[in-house]
């Protein structure tokens, strides 16, 4: 029986490592054991199996990556940080130190609560599957212009720069920007064609056509079999792993009762253990908190200033309306009233509709070909057409236009101003547009 269990745990240790090294963690079921027993030379290989794991996921969830100095000293800090972001507890696991040196038994309890709050490997797995469908990646998040970075950038600019070098480099970050939109053009393009050729050959007739990934599959599937040995292998092992998920588990109890007996040990030699936070971790830690203050701040002024609003509409709608009433008599009033309301309620339907739609249009979407709508469509909620969304874009660039549009005032007027204060000089503006 204590065989058996222990083929169980080593089988179950081997299906855990098939499914981590598809993040690019190459580790063996000998280091699992090794850590149990706080062998100092795995501490290292866990350390950047954590820093591994946060990263992807970290750049999965947010859409962008992160640009880390790539020293053990600092992966240990980011680890440590956001594991402490997380949640995550034990006191032992803060107090190890930036050598990377020791603590593998550590190392383990903290992955292994990774493993089982996060959902680890479901995630690992979303994150390497193959995309058949054609995404695209979509933000409508409202977000502020950090100025912070702007003071920080400004000083790295020479007063004695010469202007038509920055001109330059404006006509060449423009020129850029243009390659990039005609090169989404044709590829936008290009699946345009591959959409419409192709309708009426997809086996869910919702979408109806087939992708680029899916028409490339059928003309050389020779390219994409390692690639689905590949994803099948890991779903094999994942299958695997969760048939002997509490096997290890109940391993994972034996390692945290050993582990206990060593703090113990370790609290009778030391009354007051010191906690080895992250050098930048109170930093951080402030930053989130003035951060959370701002956001707070922010929201209070934003909810007083539309009460203010409110108070003031009311009052003119009041004055208005007792106007109105000497004007008509009741039953033209009655009508009038009852037309105001549904106007007004239907201007709230749409808004309400507006705004869940622009906070769901965050992320990776399918873009799905549709020449009009039908009533397959009501099967995904989420569904966003093309029109709406350059509809919504347009608005959103209007906007932006005309802010900065202001802006341009505001600094011609704050231009206007310091030339006033210059005698003997003739300054000449830029022209307008």
């Amino acid at each position: 029986m204590k065989k058996s269990g222990s083929s169980q745990l080593k089988e179950a240790l081997r299906c855990l490592c098939r499914v981590l090294s598809a993040c690019g963690a190459l580790l063996s079921p000998e280091t699992f054991r090794r850590a149990k027993f706080n062998r100092p030379e795995t501490a290292s290989e866990f350390w950047d199996l954590l820093y591994c794991l946060l990263k992807k996921i970290y750049e999965t969830k947010h859409g962008r990556s992160q640009t880390i100095d790539e020293t053990l000293e600092n992966r240990i800090t980011y680890v440590k940080t956001v594991l402490h972001h997380q949640g995550y507890g034990r006191a032992a696991f803060y107090q190890l130190p930036l050598s990377g040196t020791e603590g593998s038994r550590e190392l383990l309890l903290a992955f292994s609560w990774l493993l089982l709050q996060t959902r680890l490997l479901e995630q690992i797995l979303q994150m390497n599957r193959i995309t058949v469908g054609d995404q695209m990646t979509l933000c409508m998040c409202s977000s502020e212009l950090d100025h912070g970075v702007i003071k920080n950038l400004t000083p790295t600019i020479q007063p004695k720069e010469d202007v038509r070098y920055l001109q330059w480099l404006n006509g060449k970050i423009r020129f850029c920007w243009r390659m990039l939109h005609a090169a989404q053009q044709e590829k936008t393009l290009a699946v345009y064609k591959v959409h419409s050729y192709t309708q009426g050959c997809h086996v869910d007739q919702s979408i109806s056509h087939l992708s680029v990934l899916e028409t490339d599959l059928i003309r050389k599937p020779e390219n994409y079999t390692k690639l689905l040995e590949l994803e099948n292998s890991n779903l094999e092992a994942y299958v695997e792993w969760k048939r002997l998920e509490q096997v290890y588990f109940q391993w994972m109890v034996s390692v945290l009762e050993s582990s206990s007996e060593d703090v113990q040990v370790l609290a009778t030699q030391d009354g007051n253990p010191i906690l080895s936070f992250p050098r930048d971790f109170h930093q951080w830690n402030n930053s989130l908190y003035h951060d959370i203050d701002k956001l707070n701040s922010g929201y209070i002024g934003l909810n007083k200033h539309l009460q203010r609003l409110v108070t003031h509409r009311k009052s003119s709608w009041d004055h208005q309306s007792k106007e109105i009433e000497k004007e008509l008599n009741e039953k033209e009033l009655w009508l009038m009233v009852r037309k105001m309301k549904q106007e007004a309620q239907k201007k709230a339907e749409d808004l309400k509709v507006n705004s869940a739609q622009a906070r769901e249009m965050h992320g990776p979407i399918r873009l799905v070909f549709k020449e009009k709508k039908s009533h397959v469509d009501n099967i995904y909620s989420n569904s966003v057409y093309a029109k709406e969304m350059v509809k919504e874009l347009q608005e959103t660039s209007a906007n932006l236009q005309m802010e900065l549009q202001s802006l341009q005032e505001e600094c011609r007027c704050r231009l206007d101003e310091i030339a006033e204060g210059f005698e003997g000089i003739i300054c000449i503006p830029p022209p307008k547009g």
